[in-house]
């Protein structure tokens, strides 16, 4: 085991997490109320093809009914990258929109944030962000378009944060971005959005919101705000992915692991520097895999890896088990058994469902793995010398194989 000490203990935290947060049977429905809030009546949609495929841009025409909104314009070609960033942006002026809802997952949640943040810096190009002697990403003007993102699919834990990320595939990087200006003004989650959810994307988002509030929960020590998010987060999942898998038509478990995700998202995300977060990055850059399916698989080595008699490793057993099985634990074993119901939830997940559970499975090659070892090391901005390593990267990676 790893003892990794006290030395990155937080002395002081901040946190700000402005967005509002709608769910239920029928949050669609407060659609109209919360763009009038803003003054808006002429969105511009972004979506993928996902979204418009199954019905669920139908289901937001639906939503809004009342005449004095018009849907101006949408954008349904997203693949993630800065052309749709800058044909969003495009689009929004021409046709003068003044907001902007992001239907879709992972790739839409992120152009729909950036566009927003070149809209309120007047940018017309993704390509300025490259030059920070002409543009300053965080100097921005009096605009501030409102934002409103409609999660179906996988939710990534991104959505109510101050951050946003594009993968340049031409210069073969992520860039990333943490503002303010970056967070949605609300979120719906809404059944609707959710019907067409089957064991297998459950299982990826359910693991993906446990992996994340546990590094929030964990990564976190004094920012008792961020592992509020990160506790409710994990006893969601605990308590109702396995229930939502064998249920999916009831909607109350579906909405259950959304709002999970987003929860852990906004503490996973409050943590600075993240060894876990950047190799996640990079192998899905390097496979161009599903970021959620990178971070199931590799946490629970992770975790593992990291586990050592610190207080906050005996504390996760809390949310994880409840207070019962906290109270009836001996101290010292708090930790391992904390490990042992992490292993075990995930078999029994794995059993569900033909989740990869391996990085073979998604196509990785232990030949890549010295390279990506040393770009998640130059990536890595955290002064953690036991993880900014490059025999532990490769160990971790190998692990995971």
């Amino acid at each position: 085991m790893m003892n990794t000490g006290t030395k990155n203990l937080q002395k002081t935290f901040s946190f700000f997490c402005p967005t509002k947060l709608l769910g239920g049977s029928d949050a669609l429905d407060n659609l109209p109320f919360e763009l009038k809030e803003k003054g808006a009546s002429r969105p511009l949609v972004v979506m993928d093809e996902f979204s418009q495929r199954l019905g669920y841009f139908r289901e937001v025409k639906r939503a809004i009914k009342d005449g004095d909104i018009l849907i101006a314009a949408t954008y349904s070609a997203v693949t993630g990258s800065p052309v749709d960033c800058d044909q969003v942006v495009k689009k929004f002026k021409e046709l003068d929109c003044d907001c902007i809802i992001g239907l879709g997952g992972f790739e839409v949640i992120n152009v729909a944030k950036v566009a927003k943040l070149m809209l309120d810096q007047n940018l017309s190009a993704f390509d300025m962000f490259r030059y920070d002697s002409v543009v300053k990403r965080n100097s921005y003007g009096n605009s501030d378009v409102a934002l409103f993102l409609l999660p179906c699919g996988i939710p990534s834990g991104i959505e109510a944060t101050t951050r946003a990320r594009i993968l340049d595939e031409e210069a073969n990087l992520f860039y990333n971005f943490d503002s303010r200006r970056a967070c949605a003004t609300a979120i719906f989650l809404d059944k609707r959005l959710t019907d067409i959810m089957p064991a297998k994307a459950l299982a990826v988002s359910g693991l993906n919101a446990l992996a994340m509030g546990l590094i929030g929960f964990i990564e976190n020590p004094d920012n008792m705000i961020a592992q509020s998010y990160a506790t409710a987060a994990i006893n969601s999942v605990m308590t109702t992915l396995l229930p939502a898998m064998r249920h999916n038509a009831d909607a109350s478990y579906r909405l259950a692991i959304y709002s999970a995700a987003i929860n852990a998202g906004v503490a996973y995300y409050n943590a600075g520097g993240n060894i876990f977060r950047d190799t996640v990055t990079e192998i899905a850059m390097h496979y161009k895999a599903d970021p959620a399916q990178v971070a199931e698989i590799l946490f629970p080595h992770y975790y593992r890896s990291r586990m050592n008699e610190e207080r906050i490793f005996k504390g996760v057993l809390m949310p994880l088990a409840g207070e019962d099985v906290y109270a009836s634990t001996n101290f010292n074993a708090r930790d391992k058994v904390a490990l042992d119901t992490i292993e075990q939830f995930w078999d029994k997940v794995s059993e569900l469902t033909s989740i990869p559970t391996t990085l073979s499975q998604i196509g990785a090659m232990q030949a890549d793995f010295p390279t990506i070892a040393q770009a998640v090391i130059e990536r890595y901005r955290g002064e953690d010398a036991d993880v900014k390593n490059f025999t532990y990267i490769t160990d971790l990676l190998e692990k995971a194989f």
